[in-house]
């Protein structure tokens, strides 16, 4: 395809009369914000723009570039963020009452999966980091025992990077669940940019995956929401094409569409520059993180080459800063950062806060995230006691996620929980992955966790509960 969908919109949409959606028909005079918006591209599909799921003409053409941009045999569009793709890739691999091997630290979407398609979970923890309390890399070893033990799985599910960037063994992980006949889909919303960079690692595509599903916005650029799914094989790309038809909508913003593709074209055209300049950022940053006493950056400052334990490797984007060395939590430090210095974190928990880089950060920018970290780290001193690990629970589910999450419940304060069984999944966001889900038995470390949570304000969602501070149980177990 020569034109860009962004080109092919700004030549069509001034000349064509709209008599079709949407209602603000391009009528940018209509309201101010329109204008601000780009509402005089905004189209869906119509005549010569093909349909998103049935492509044929500009669509399947931008679709096939993506494919091979990103080394995979089909790619799919998706404007409802990764969590359309998971939820279409784990039904396209899957029926009703499957066995599913998959990671406990997946995002909350693959639960939604579970319960949507009743699937039986067997869930992997992955290893922990206890240097600086985060969850590690997955065991190929703990993979494998999982396998044996499950003998009926039909897939596994796992997520890489985290988004911490903990890395796992991907390409040993596939050949194992390969060997036993187990589909792959990996969870690589956080690394759409990895692959084409030798400042990066390899991606899941090139790995062997049978579907990966990587959301563009999270680092590229790209407007939010877009994402993409890599498929394998012709078969799979049939069914994830009509899976994607069953939960993506029909209404397609070509503003999105036009910004995947715009992106794609980007990676195509000038990746080679684009990822030094990241790089250089990225340099950059390290050499301010030189300067920390107490604060630690993974990977970064005093911890570039650091043997991890249990961690198999990292991917470079993410500045995870550790507060477990001095007098203050990953709250605070947030709090600071932000009255301060106006910088938002993209994630905030006890032990520290996450700075999510992006192709779009400059030195500039990265540059200023470290200087005000030394800032804060010069009025800081080193912690009088070890601090008490306070990270996502390992929890035992009783009863099937698929039961539970429709069962009669009752709702009860979070803190007089301890033993029962839940009937809903209450994830802290970010990072959207459950601390519990339907049919786990609420532990004390639960409760400590999500009391934690909820006292630094962090956003708690719940599926079936209302009032803040109480959870849904189940009634009868």
């Amino acid at each position: 395809m020569a034109k860009s969908l962004l080109e092919l919109l700004e030549e069509s949409c001034p000349v064509t009369l709209p008599m079709h959606m949407p209602g603000h028909k391009r009528n940018t005079a209509l309201a101010p914000y329109l204008k601000t918006l780009a509402a005089q591209l905004d189209i869906t599909e119509i005549k010569g723009f093909d349909h998103l799921h049935a492509a044929e003409g500009i669509l399947y053409e931008a679709m096939a570039q993506a494919a091979e941009v990103f080394g995979a045999k089909h790619t799919f569009y998706l404007v409802n963020g990764s969590t359309v793709g998971i939820l279409s890739a784990i039904r396209a691999v899957t029926a009703p009452g499957d066995s599913v091997i998959m990671s406990r630290n997946c995002h909350k979407s693959v639960y939604n999966a579970l319960m949507l398609n009743n699937l039986r979970p067997c869930f992997i923890y992955p290893q922990t980091n206890m240097d600086y309390q985060i969850a590690a890399s997955l065991s190929v070893e703990a993979i494998e025992q999982a396998i044996a033990q499950h003998a009926q799985a039909r897939v596994l599910i796992i997520t890489c990077p985290t988004y911490e960037g903990v890395m796992s063994d991907l390409p040993a992980i596939i050949r194992l669940a390969h060997r036993h006949g187990l589909s792959v889909i990996v969870d690589e919303a956080h690394g759409s940019h990895l692959g084409f960079s030798p400042y990066f690692p390899s991606n899941a595509v090139s790995a062997g995956a049978d579907i990966v599903i990587q959301s563009l916005h999270k680092t590229l650029p790209s407007l939010t929401q877009t994402a993409l799914a890599h498929v394998r094989t012709d078969a799979l790309a049939h069914e994830m094409q009509r899976q994607l038809a069953i939960f993506e909508t029909t209404s397609p913003s070509f503003l999105l569409l036009a910004s995947i593709d715009s992106c794609v074209r980007l990676i195509r055209d000038h990746k080679k520059e684009m990822f030094e300049h990241w790089h250089l950022a990225l340099e950059a940053f390290h050499q301010k993180a030189l300067g920390l006493s107490h604060l630690r950056v993974l990977g970064y400052g005093a911890e570039r080459g650091r043997d991890l334990e249990n961690v198999f490797g990292l991917e470079p984007s993410k500045l995870y800063v550790s507060t477990l060395g001095c007098d203050i939590d990953g709250y605070e430090l947030a709090e600071r950062l932000r009255n301060e210095h106006a910088i938002e974190p993209e994630m905030i928990t006890p032990q520290g806060v996450l700075g999510m880089t992006g192709m779009g950060d400059t030195v500039q920018t990265l540059e200023r995230f470290g200087d005000a970290l030394i800032e804060i780290d010069s009025s800081l001193a080193a912690t009088k006691f070890k601090k008490t690990p306070l990270m996502a629970p390992h929890v035992y589910s009783k009863v099937p996620i698929a039961t539970a999450e429709r069962a009669p419940f009752v709702v009860l304060p979070i803190e007089e929980t301890e033993g029962y069984v839940m009937a809903e999944t209450i994830v802290v966001y970010p990072p959207g992955i459950p601390v519990v889900v339907p049919g786990e038995v609420m532990n004390r470390e639960a409760i400590d966790y999500l009391l934690a949570a909820k006292a630094a304000h962090n956003t708690i969602l719940r599926s079936r509960s209302d009032l803040d501070g109480q959870v849904a149980v189940l009634r009868d177990a």
